[in-house]
């Protein structure tokens, strides 16, 4: 009879015996051949963010490219120009979405007809390099259903049937991998702006903050005075979006097209930091394109003439139109005098209340919001030679005043007669005789329609 004792010996041994098994061989196997299943699977055999040389061979032409440490990609043939990195992401980024589908075998072990894939000859062909090991693809037509494309892998010659795109690779060409951004600058570190252009020079300076720059901009040229915050930025968030599609290159054409006499001209400069972002944007005989210049080095850029539309406005354009002159945190007390009526609201603990009778309830919400509408009521048109101090509006038909927090009086908006949507205004913010949206007097309050009695 069996010793228990040697039973529960032998029977632990197994146990172990069967666990190192598992852990030691069968789990490492098994991993294995999972990664081999995966990596057969794989179009790239390495990680594309590896990748530092790319050649892209099509029945047009060859371009090559190389990254740096910096992983800033440049071409080097058949020109030598910084490339769009975001383009080479994406081709490289389809590469590694894609996977192998299939292998295509030849029946009996005969040789398969390449054009019948689209592959004699191929209608790209792409080798991408690490600085230890290559691969190449020749890549046909696409696939039986979508997204699929057939390749053929130029290291054993295999046919395979792939989740490529036929999209990701099709009629590109070497403008498509040109860096197209003609100004690479952080918006929100930009510091000064100056525009040339018909009307003049006008520089904007972004207003310092105690401990950084503030979203708020002041012309220094050709008048001191605040400029629009939001026009500013809209002309940024442009610029910044600004891309050539297309390249003049040669010496002989760059010549012959600045010789030209331009139809429109307007320069930009930015400074951001210790750096200088300029450009010179002209428009020749064709409507719909203009050309930039940024160094007589670099290429001309064809560009949208669209942006010569906002670079070539007159100084008003980029001011503060607001005319109330008063922030609408700032107004403690309101003033609304029309030819029927006249009331006075007062803002404290939070809330405003008529002046004459702080019993009645009012609508909040309401007052906000007129309160903001008048003080941000902007300029519609500047009507010239009006700036010399005089009073136009003779026959007001509103005028609101406002005091700050201090007790002084810095808003006030005056307005006359309606003409064409518009009414004449005059405020504390400018000098000279505006027009602005008569839509205003329209959402004016009354007295009687501020509130009701508690």
């Amino acid at each position: 009879m069996l010793n228990p004792v040697r039973i529960s010996v032998i029977l632990g041994s197994i146990v172990l015996g069967l666990g190192a098994y598992i852990i030691f061989i069968d789990i490492p196997q098994t991993r294995q051949i999972e990664r081999q299943v995966t990596r057969d699977k794989q179009i790239l055999p390495f990680d594309d963010r590896a990748v530092t040389r790319l050649t892209w061979v099509s029945k047009r032409e060859t371009i090559e490219l190389t990254r740096d440490d910096r992983f800033r990609w440049s071409i080097v043939h058949p020109i030598s120009s910084p490339a769009d990195n975001q383009e080479i992401r994406r081709l490289l980024r389809a590469l590694t979405i894609g996977k192998i589908k299939r292998t295509i075998e030849g029946e009996d072990g005969t040789p398969l007809n390449l054009s019948t894939y689209g592959l004699d000859p191929p209608y790209l062909t792409l080798t991408l390099a690490t600085p230890s090991e290559s691969v190449a693809f020749a890549l046909g037509d696409p696939g039986p259903f979508a997204p699929s494309l057939y390749v053929q892998t130029k290291s054993d010659n295999q046919v395979v049937l792939t989740t490529l795109d036929v999209m990701s690779f099709a009629q590109k060409t070497l403008t498509d991998f040109r860096l197209k951004d003609l100004l690479l600058f952080d918006r929100e570190r930009v510091q000064e702006i100056r525009i040339q252009n018909k009307h003049g020079e006008m520089v904007l300076q972004r207003v310092a903050g105690v401990h950084s720059l503030t979203p708020n901009w002041m012309f220094l040229n050709p008048t001191p005075r605040p400029a629009d915050k939001t026009t500013i930025t809209t002309l940024l968030m442009e610029l910044s979006a600004l891309r050539a599609t297309g390249f003049v290159d040669l010496e002989p054409e760059k010549h012959a097209i600045r010789q030209q006499r331009a139809k429109s001209h307007a320069g930009i400069t930015l400074t951001e930091g210790s750096l200088l972002h300029h450009l010179d944007i002209f428009q020749f005989d064709d409507p719909e394109k203009a050309v930039a210049v940024k160094t007589p080095k670099d290429p001309l850029f064809e560009i949208p003439a669209n942006i010569l539309g906002l670079l070539g406005r007159d100084p008003f354009y980029f001011q503060d139109k607001r005319l109330f002159g008063l922030e609408a945190a700032d107004i403690a007390m309101l003033s609304v005098q029309t030819p029927k009526e006249h009331y006075v609201l007062i803002h404290q603990h939070d809330e405003w209340i008529l002046e004459d009778n702080p019993s009645i309830s009012l609508d909040q919400n309401v007052l906000n919001l007129f309160i903001s509408r008048v003080a941000d009521l902007p300029a519609e048109i500047s009507l010239p030679g009006t700036d010399d101090g005089k009073t136009r509006i003779q026959a007001p038909t509103v005028i609101i005043r406002g005091v700050n927090r201090q007790g002084q009086e810095q808003g006030k908006l005056v307005l006359g007669k309606r003409e064409k949507g518009l009414v004449f205004a005059e405020g504390a913010a400018l000098k000279g005789l505006y027009q602005v949206r008569s839509a205003f007097l329209d959402q004016l309050p009354s007295k009687t329609s501020l509130g009701q009695e508690r």
